[in-house]
């Protein structure tokens, strides 16, 4: 396919492969920009109506236009081929800066204030992402947190419809997705598992789940199967962040265990709250005032609690780029966009 014009893209080299498909550099020949252009291989997209849909959930996503969202600049089909064409970037993935341990606390809190009014913009426009996790965050060169593959999962899903009595049948079919790999599984929510209608608050547990392993170098919920994480999501409270990184503020845990709250209706309620204790975390820590709010006790790491996951050696994903020691900058603070629930 390299050197092909698909559409009006030139493809230029390969990015990287997921579950969903076959990513690649192009070049938009009619406007001369390059674009991270993405393949997508899903049986949702084997019936002409679910194309439609398909391409229809596709162009609302593409209406995101926030510096904290990697944009969606086209959606198309060429031979047969249904791609989405993505801004190209350059920087850091999440996931990669996470193999070298938990995050410094201003940066963790930099990128997750970032994070954060991505999904206010994102959910303000009705809009959920579903597949929240550090694989899909990149922090740019010019220090930006991009929230990639956003309405992904939804789009597939949408495209996939069915009538209400099969829908009944395959409730939990989302689980088993091609694509849907434990890493991903590690960061939905309870009722994402349970396989109920979601809304917005269902991003902000997995967010709850990516500043846990931004904090303290693995996620929440771990097992060596999807079964074993699904029951931790379902069940169990997760081991509190600062029994593993005592020096950690408190009021950092305080965010992240109401996140992860089980129930949607005792977690928080949108991710502008969110962003607004972050911050104020974040002004505090700038001030001196939460120092005594960071524990200076004398008590051992727990480190037999961490057992990081597998990790896919080289993987990539749209809004791709090289490797970069830019730090993010603070997160901007004007107002965010009032959620609209779903």
């Amino acid at each position: 396919m390299i050197g092909e014009i698909v559409s009006h893209y030139r493809v230029l080299r390969v990015l990287g492969e997921g579950g969903m498909g076959v990513v690649y550099e192009a070049e938009d020949v009619r406007l001369g920009r390059h674009v991270a252009l993405k393949f997508i291989v899903h049986k949702a997209l084997d019936r002409p109506d679910r194309v439609v849909r398909f391409e229809r959930e596709a162009r609302a996503a593409s209406v995101l236009n926030h510096p904290n969202i990697c944009t969606i600049h086209d959606v198309g089909e060429s031979e047969g081929r249904h791609f989405i064409a993505m801004e190209l970037l350059e920087g850091k993935n999440l996931d990669t800066m996470l193999t070298h341990g938990p995050l410094p606390i201003r940066q963790l809190l930099e990128i997750a204030g970032q994070i954060a009014e991505g999904l206010a913009a994102a959910h303000a426009r009705n809009v959920i992402h579903r597949d929240i996790k550090p694989g899909n965050v990149f922090v740019t060169s010019a220090g930006f947190a991009k929230i990639m593959d956003f309405g992904l999962a939804k789009i597939l899903q949408a495209a996939e419809s069915l009538t209400d009595a099969e829908s009944a049948a395959t409730v939990t079919s989302g689980l088993t997705t091609p694509g849907i790999t434990v890493g991903t599984v590690a960061f939905m929510s309870p009722e994402q598992a349970r396989g109920e209608e979601l809304d917005a608050r269902s991003d902000l547990f997995s967010f709850g789940a990516v500043l846990y392993n931004m904090a303290v170098g693995a996620p929440p919920f771990r097992g060596p199967t999807a079964a074993v994480i699904f029951s931790g999501i379902l069940e169990r409270n997760p081991v509190p962040p600062l029994d593993i990184e005592p020096t950690l503020p408190s009021k950092l845990q305080d965010i992240i265990l109401e996140a992860l709250k089980k129930n949607r209706e005792e977690r928080y309620q949108s991710a502008r709250d969110m962003a607004i204790d972050l911050r104020r975390l974040m002004r505090e820590l700038d001030s001196g005032a939460a120092m005594g709010a960071i524990s200076t006790t004398s008590q051992p790491r727990i480190t037999a609690a961490v057992t990081r996951l597998p990790r896919t050696r080289g993987s990539r994903r749209p809004c791709w780029w090289a490797s970069s020691s830019g730090s993010p900058p603070e997160p901007a603070r004007g107002p965010l966009p009032r959620l609209v629930r779903t």
